[in-house]
């Protein structure tokens, strides 16, 4: 067993320090020298440990303890690229599970210590996939959120790959009454749903500028993409269709600050957004947006939310402006057997020159997350329900009117964990009725991605 998990009574370590100062003509075999430089380690004698450590790499430079004692004491000694290099040769020499997952750990402390978190983090997810059991698998757990709160950098990478009988948004339905006319009208093409595949990528980024107990301010930068593949059923309804037609990117950078009020139980924050969005791969609209927001938590196990908004969009091309305004309140609970239930409410007031941006809307969402796994998957529940409002429509006097249902199912598959990483699959159905044919919408989903762990 290595170095890294063994451990010798304070006793023994002391007396084996008496004998050493007590005496200059004893001569420690490696063995126990190697014994000594770890207690010493681990006591804090640092620099006794670095020196002894380096008289064992001095005798055999492929002493894979000595290069885990040297970087540990380095490290506490302040010389971050020496316990850097000893890490890295631990890493080199490291043949099974545990002493990978040792050298792992030294690698991410190392790096940690040189205010390179980022790059600890990516070890950290290395340690979690090889260690040998699962204590030190939660023990690498544990210190890579350690290091996430202490890392001035946050970055997320989004990418699923989703089924689906609607990507466009077309309708249901074949046919629709227009304009109050005793007749309907064929829909074709692009009017009409259209199956196939999203494909959908994202980053996300956060710098921290400021990390007090009371204020955190954030840098933020995101980017997303989202195309789709046609499927061949598609493909005989609109023929002269890409799926690259119905493909959206956006970019935005801002700026959020989040305040902890004198209870300790509340906080309130704001934020600010630039961005910009493409539709079909030409401009569809720039936008700003600012909100704020309080979250408080309601005893142990609760906690409520409000938020508010404004965006400003500036349309492009054809496009016209609106201005939205949005306002969402939630409220969440973990239950006694550790299950989770959250609820929301939402409002949406769009104002536009243009009949399709000029809205209201109403939704309530709720969600139930399963504590315990059924078979291999950890199950989530969601259900939305929304009214839309168009007080005018070019295609009828009577305005448009929506009312959506949507209902999602998410499979977690801890058991497949890769890096930290785990697989969901979500399953969605959602239909949409409405007072105009041309609005129905109905659409079924399969969505793969992936999620991490902790």
């Amino acid at each position: 067993m290595t170095y890294w998990y063994r451990r010798l009574s304070l006793g023994v370590c002391a007396a084996a320090l008496a004998v050493t100062q007590a005496s200059a003509q004893v001569v420690l075999n490696p063995g126990d020298m190697r014994e000594l430089a770890g207690q010493a380690a681990l006591q804090g004698q640092s620099g006794l440990a670095f020196d002894l450590s380096g008289a064992l790499i001095g005798r055999d430079d492929s002493d894979l303890n000595a290069h885990l004692i040297r970087s540990r004491a380095a490290r506490d000694l302040g010389r971050n690229d020496d316990a850097l290099f000893h890490a890295r040769r631990a890493w080199a020499l490291s043949g099974d599970e545990q002493e990978k997952y040792a050298a792992a750990l030294a690698m991410a402390q190392a790096l940690s210590s040189s205010g390179r978190r980022t790059a600890a983090q990516l070890w950290l997810r290395r340690a979690i996939q090889i260690a040998p059991n699962d204590a030190l698998k939660d023990r690498a757990a544990t210190d890579f959120k350690y290091v996430r709160r202490q890392n001035p950098w946050a970055n997320a990478l989004r990418f699923s790959v989703s089924p689906s009988s609607n990507i466009n948004n077309g309708s249901r339905n074949e046919t629709s009454e227009l304009f109050g006319l005793p007749f309907e009208f064929a829909l074709e093409g692009q009017a009409r749903a259209l199956s196939g595949v999203e494909v959908s990528t994202g980053l996300s980024t956060r710098y921290r500028v400021v990390d007090s107990d009371r204020k955190r301010t954030d840098l933020l930068f995101g980017l997303s993409h989202r195309t789709y593949v046609l499927s061949e059923d598609a493909k005989d309804i609109a023929p002269d269709a890409n799926g690259s037609d119905f493909a959206t990117s956006s970019v935005f950078v801002g700026l959020q600050e989040n305040y902890t009020l004198p209870s300790g139980k509340a906080q309130l924050g704001w934020d600010a957004r630039l961005g910009r969005t493409w539709y079909g791969g030409d401009p569809l609209l720039n936008y700003n947006r600012i909100g704020a927001n309080y979250r408080r938590a309601a005893g142990n196990r609760s906690l409520f939310s409000l938020s508010i908004s404004r965006e400003g969009q500036d349309g492009q091309g054809t496009r016209d402006d609106a201005t939205i305004w949005s306002a969402q309140f939630g409220y969440g609970m973990a239950l006694g057997n550790g299950d989770q239930l959250s609820v929301s409410t939402s409002f949406v007031d769009s104002q536009s020159d243009a009949d399709y941006l000029d809205y209201t809307q109403r939704a309530v969402s709720a969600r139930y997350s399963l504590a315990k796994p059924i078979g291999p998957a950890q199950l989530e529940f969601g259900l939305t329900l929304s009214d839309k409002r168009h007080e005018r429509s070019s295609l009828t006097t009577d305005g448009r009117d929506e009312r959506m249902v949507a209902a999602t199912i998410t499979a977690v598959l801890p058991d497949m964990d890769f890096y930290g990483f785990v697989p969901t699959i979500t399953f969605n159905a959602e239909r949409t009725k409405a007072n105009i044919d041309l609005y129905e919408t109905e659409n079924f989903g399969l969505q793969l991605g992936v999620r991490s762990a902790f």
